[in-house]
């Protein structure tokens, strides 16, 4: 479901028999943040690369969940995983001029366009935009079920007509969580990471706002 944006940045997956006498199922749902690119790549790799651990071959799944986050995370940072970013920030950028085209009140959505970071030569996607990662396996074989998550989408399994919850979200002021972005250099403030990043977007936004103001001023000064 896109909700109230323009352009959708989730993906999911839901391969079916997957794996040794095909007896596993995936499925995984990834909330873009900042866009859909991040959310693109897992899509398109996050199966593959599970299927491939050592610990998914030696019948570990519960190891095997843990690891695949951390291996996209790597794939992320590598050359040709930031390449295939800035192709999906190429191509987000493309079909937003193509909606834009079309569209009467353009003039906010293609200054986001123009200062969009994501669309700088030198920009470094995979550090300014990501996805919250919720992925189920089902072990047919076994008849057992594993969730994992990052970020604060959930897994809720219904029996009954009641609503059990089976993933913890994963929120910036957990203890852990709260620490590991401590010793990043940053802090949390009234539930968010605050940082480096957030003073980007803070820049942005101002920026926004004084296009807005000039645009509107042109506008009253020449209508």
């Amino acid at each position: 479901m896109q909700g109230w944006r323009k352009r959708m940045e989730d993906a999911h997956i839901s391969d079916i028999g997957v794996g040794p006498n095909n007896q596993y199922h995936i499925f995984g749902v990834f909330d873009g943040h900042g866009g859909k690119e991040v959310s693109q790549f897992v899509k398109k790799h996050y199966t593959e690369e599970f299927l491939n651990l050592k610990s998914f071959k030696s019948g570990n799944i519960k190891s095997s969940l843990t690891e695949s986050f951390l291996k996209i995370d790597e794939l992320l940072i590598e050359p040709n995983g930031k390449a295939e970013l800035k192709a999906y920030a190429k191509q987000s950028k493309e079909d937003d001029e193509k909606r834009n085209a079309k569209e009467k009140n353009k003039q906010m959505d293609l200054f986001k366009q123009l200062f969009d970071y994501k669309n700088q030569e030198d920009a470094d996607v995979a550090m300014m935009t990501g996805c919250t990662a919720n992925v189920c396996c089902i072990d047919q074989a076994k008849r057992k079920i594993y969730f994992a998550n990052s970020g604060d989408s959930r897994s809720v399994m219904c029996k009954k007509g009641i609503a059990y919850p089976m993933s913890v979200d994963h929120k910036p002021d957990m203890d852990v969580e709260k620490n590991r972005i401590y010793k990043a250099d940053g802090w949390v403030s009234e539930g968010r990471v605050k940082g480096k990043l957030i003073s980007y977007i803070i820049l942005y936004i101002i920026l926004s706002y004084l296009i807005l103001s000039y645009l509107i001023f042109s506008y009253i000064l020449f209508f």
